[in-house]
Order: structure tokens, then C-alpha cells, then sequence
């Protein structure tokens, strides 16, 4: 009969995972650090997922697919490119405003290469989709230029949010996002393309 796992010790597992990520990068983490700081033993660890990996894997999969879900939603209800991005960062900076290890950690995902590998991204087609959708809406709205590739608008749409989410947390203590915050960054996005 298979063992049921602990809630409380599972979501301390997550925990330590996003921590240690945003602390020491992909590379620096390892399944004695998440064991350690989730107060574990590492056989309870493996009880459950083969390699830090695998961990890993689950809890980005479970962060990309919700904040992808909300790009898709935003985009699919506006107007104009401007206003799709704005959803978007607004709903970033209030949920980073709500639960700030969790938006740092989306950003440390966002940042590292070696955790969004080319695999990943293809395991997320729909980003190309949504890419294409935003360059879509952009054109037809005059709002950027003709030739904006999808790894340009990947890379803005990404990048700049993120980028600046991660600074603020980490410089300024107890950073609360604004709107005037949200306007701002969306405006840069669109800038980028134009």
C-alpha cells in the first residue's frame, strides 16, 4: 500500500525549493539543501520525486502553466496590445504584492536558461502561440512594428516585468507594487517593440 505524503512536509518541500532557487540558482541547489531547509530526510524526499530535477520540473510546470493561462485569458480580452500587457503585469506585481517568494521565484525561473530549457519551452507550445497572438494584436492595432519576431516579444514580454519584479523585491524591502508601477513597465514593453 503506497504511503500518503504529509501536506504540511510537501508544501514545506515546495517552499524550500522556491528559496533555494531564488537564494543560490538552479545550479547552487541540491537535495540536501531543499531536505535541510524543509526540515526532511532526503528519504522522504525520494519517496516521492527520483532527483532534484524532477522536483523541480513539478513546480515550475505548475507556476508557468498558471501565469501562461492568465497571458492567454489577457490577451484573448483586449483591445489593443497595451492593454493585454497591462492585465498581465498588473496581475504579476499584485500577486507579487500578496505572496513576494512566489513572484521571485516565477522571475528566478523567468531569468535561468538552464531551467527553461528549449524542452521546456516546447513542452509550453502554447508560448509560441501567445507570442504570435500578442504580435497579432500589436500589428493590427499599430502599436508595433511589422517585423517584431516572436523571441523579441518572448523576450520583452518576459524579461522587463520580471527583471524589474526581482530588482524591487530585493532592493527594496517590503516593495508594494502600484499601479503607477504597472503602467510604467507596460509602457517600456511596448516601447521595446514599437
Amino acid at each position: 500500500m503506497a504511503r500518503i505524503a504529509d501536506p504540511k512536509k510537501m508544501n514545506n518541500i515546495k517552499k524550500a525549493v522556491m528559496e533555494c532557487i531564488v537564494d543560490y540558482g538552479y545550479s547552487g541547489v541540491s537535495i540536501a539543501l531543499i531536505c535541510k531547509k524543509a526540515g526532511v530526510s532526503p528519504g522522504y524526499l525520494y519517496r516521492y520525486y527520483n532527483s532534484k530535477e524532477e522536483l523541480v520540473e513539478e513546480l515550475v510546470d505548475s507556476e508557468m502553466s498558471t501565469i501562461i493561462d492568465n497571458f492567454i485569458s489577457d490577451i484573448n480580452s483586449s483591445a489593443t496590445m497595451y492593454e493585454a500587457g497591462y492585465k498581465i503585469i498588473r496581475k504579476l506585481f499584485m500577486s507579487a504584492n500578496k505572496k513576494p517568494m512566489l513572484a521571485k521565484f516565477a522571475a528566478s525561473v523567468v531569468m535561468d536558461l538552464r531551467i527553461l530549457t528549449k524542452e521546456k519551452l516546447n513542452k509550453f507550445k502554447y508560448v509560441l502561440n501567445l507570442a504570435e497572438k500578442w504580435i497579432e494584436l500589436g500589428q493590427r492595432t499599430g502599436e508595433i512594428k511589422s517585423n517584431v519576431t516572436t523571441t523579441e516579444v518572448l523576450t520583452v514580454s518576459f524579461t522587463i516585468p520580471f527583471s524589474y519584479l526581482s530588482f524591487s523585491l530585493e532592493l527594496e524591502n517590503n516593495k508594494k507594487f502600484t499601479e503607477k508601477d504597472v503602467k510604467r513597465i507596460a509602457e517600456i514593453c511596448i516601447n521595446a517593440l514599437k
